[in-house]
């Protein structure tokens, strides 16, 4: 055995040691969170692996992403060659793969396609860092040239692939190795024989030892850069848990040895949720989604994922001496400022667009309930908010008992008079109260009414559902207003409920089963659109004049799914060609700046949201911008009218639809 085979050796060795015990680090500071990684429901964890893994399905969502997929795959691809490489470099005279048969004679193959398709990807990669700089790739210098040496490292990796070729010609299918054997050896008389011919037997040992170094140099450099996500990206799509988009887990308020609620420490946070923040990819489609951060917000989730990383990276180590031991700075002002943590509308933007499924909105809300359950510290507008949510069940503060004044003239009973309906209008505090949109819960009444659709409300004894102290962090007040809403449920026997707030819906639907509240809930647009295919609603011929924009609801859309049954009810009422789209629209919608209890809060920082989303709407041309949600409706009538345009309506598909009743 040669000095070579020997220096590759320790080479190997020691690089390997470096990889682990950083590796073990990383094992070690996840697992300051709560909870373990779950070993649970292995079919389906073997699924998101393979399909959102290795089949990259989140990824190529976007075109650049089948960049990262050709890397992604030549990557495994390539490791074939590298394991043969290292093994030759090991070990005294030539190796190869050979007695594989056919196997290797397609592996060779392979090599020889992907490799010249990586190239091709890093000459797209380097092209869009350097000259195209999109903003979403934006960082501080060291994450820029990080990225660069990245890539460098990868070309000259498969540089050296290729040099290795010119001097050891593979069976298969390898066009690019015979191209470039036959630019670089062009007028070399004689046959290429390694054993035969020292200078070719040299060219081959250095590009291997270059290419060996890169390797072992990769092994040791990932793990302390921006692409630990190479090694943590899969574990974190594996170890995903099956989460309800529209869901925030209850808080056990009860808890008797609980010393807090909501995250205050590193150490609040689960395993799972730190594995997270070790799996960001940097690709910054969570940036490129936030309302936020593209209104000028001092919010942006990529940063906030990577600053989590940052301070679970200093002050871990410490942590890991005792469960006693404090970190030095602070989670919440040191790293997750006031004006990131309050700026946050949870429409969940960044955890749709994020390839690895990491979650910043939800460690968001869980340091919200921290500052709002432990330090009574939250904006002040919201704070009176909630007050009125506490005192009258309703955020304006008006009276709980003219709850139902919105259809004193409409002979509409409540479950209290009349229990025998097939379903409970669960009307929201806006269609109760705000005089805008209780034009919507009256139209929706009329059409219920005109479909001979059987339906009760509850009056006075309706609660807030919770949606917005649940968002701003007051988990005790939402849980108040949650069990008072699902006994009174349980006192009528309801079992079916409509709402026209895509926030009510969204909590009783897939926040209520916490407390016991299991029902057949249907948005008014579902309805509706059902309605219509029925025939038990019937409109006047579509209008021919006018185009109408919808505007997709976060929390209908991007939560629940709900995007054509809007479309079909606009089509139908205002004319199929009548109907326009903005460029952002369905999953990729762009919030309206209310959710998350933005709604009882001021906007102080960079462009509204709203405007931006209500310029977006009125650049269609649309005389008409559709709506199905309260809150929408208010933040984009709002932003029509900043803007001058009185021309432009804003309207309930509800409303639309009665206007249009035969």
């Amino acid at each position: 055995m040669s000095i070579s085979n020997l220096a590759l050796i320790a080479l190997i060795v020691g690089a390997h040691a470096v990889f682990f015990n950083r590796l073990w680090l990383i094992y070690r500071l996840v697992n300051l969170g709560q909870g373990t990684l779950g070993l649970d429901a292995l079919p389906r964890r073997i699924m998101d692996l393979a399909v959102k893994g290795f089949g990259q399905s989140l990824v190529v969502r976007t075109p650049s992403g089948w960049g990262h997929f050709i890397i992604f795959w030549g990557f495994f691809v390539l490791t074939y060659g590298t394991l043969e490489g290292l093994i030759n470099g090991v070990l005294p005279g030539h190796f190869d793969f050979s007695f594989m048969g056919p196997i290797w004679v397609f592996m060779n193959s392979m090599e020889d396609l992907f490799g010249w398709l990586v190239l091709l990807a890093l000459l797209v990669a380097f092209y869009r860092r350097i000259i195209l700089q999109p903003k979403r790739l934006e960082g501080d210098i060291h994450h820029k040239i990080d990225a660069l040496i990245i890539l460098s490292l990868i070309a000259a990796l498969i540089l050296a692939f290729y040099a290795m070729r010119i001097v050891d010609p593979r069976p298969g299918f390898t066009p690019a190795s015979d191209l470039v054997r036959g630019w670089f050896l062009a007028g070399i008389p004689g046959p290429i024989n390694l054993s035969a011919n020292d200078t070719h037997h040299l060219v081959f040992n250095v590009a291997e030892w270059i290419h060996n170094l890169i390797v072992l140099g990769f092994l040791v450099y990932i793990p302390y850069s921006k692409h630990l996500h190479v090694v943590t990206a899969l574990p974190n799509l594996f170890f995903r848990e099956p989460k309800n988009r529209g869901r925030i887990l209850k808080l056990d308020l009860e808890k008797e040895d609980a010393e807090s609620f909501g995250i205050v420490t590193i150490r609040d946070f689960t395993a799972k949720e730190l594995l997270d923040v070790m799996s960001c990819t940097e690709c910054g489609r969570c940036q490129e989604a936030c309302p936020a951060y593209n209104t000028g917000k001092p919010l942006n989730p990529k940063k906030v994922v990577l600053d989590l990383k940052d301070y679970l990276f200093k002050q871990g180590p410490a942590l890991l001496k005792g469960a006693d031991v404090v970190a030095e700075k602070a989670l919440y002002g040191d790293t997750i400022s006031e004006d990131v943590l309050w700026a946050c509308t949870t429409c969940r933007a960044c955890e749709e667009a994020c390839p690895v499924e990491i979650q910043p909105m939800t460690k968001l809300i869980g340091i919200r309930q921290s500052r709002v359950l432990m330090e009574g510290d939250f904006p002040e507008e919201a704070q009176l908010s909630l007050r009125n949510i506490e005192g009258q069940s309703n955020p304006w503060n008006l009276p709980q008992e003219k709850r139902g004044e919105w259809c004193a003239d409409l002979d509409i009973k409540t479950l209290a008079e009349d229990p025998n309906v097939e379903y409970l209008f669960f009307v929201g505090c806006a269609g109760s109260y705000d005089q805008r949109y209780i034009k919507v819960s009256r139209s929706l009444a009329a059409i219920l009414k005109a479909a001979g659709v059987k339906f009760g409300i509850l009056g006075s004894e309706e609660m807030c559902s919770g949606d917005s102290a649940k968002r701003i962090g007051n988990e005790l007040l939402a849980q108040t207003m949650a069990q008072a809403n699902v006994e009174t449920f349980k006192n009528y026997n309801v079992k079916k409920v409509i709402t026209s707030c895509p926030h009510c819906f969204n909590t009783i639907q897939n926040e209520y089963p916490d407390y016991g509240g299991v029902y057949e809930v249907v948005h008014h647009g579902e309805l509706i659109n059902s309605l219509l295919k029925s025939g038990k609603i019937k409109l006047k011929p579509a209008k021919t004049n006018g185009k109408v924009v919808y505007h997709d609801s976060c929390y209908l859309g991007r939560y629940n799914d709900i995007l054509e049954s809007p479309r079909n009810i606009l089509a139908q009422a205002m004319g199929e060609s009548n109907l326009v789209e903005m460029p952002r629209h369905g999953r990729n919608s762009f919030c309206c700046g209310a959710g998350g209890g933005r709604m009882w809060m001021e906007e102080r920082i960079g462009t509204m949201v709203n405007v931006d989303r209500s310029r977006e709407a009125l650049a269609t041309g649309a005389t008409t911008v559709a709506t199905a949600c309260p809150f929408c409706m208010t933040m984009i009538t709002d932003g029509v009218n900043k803007e001058g345009r009185s021309d432009v309506a804003v309207k309930d598909i509800a409303e639309i639809v009665a206007e249009s009743l035969a």
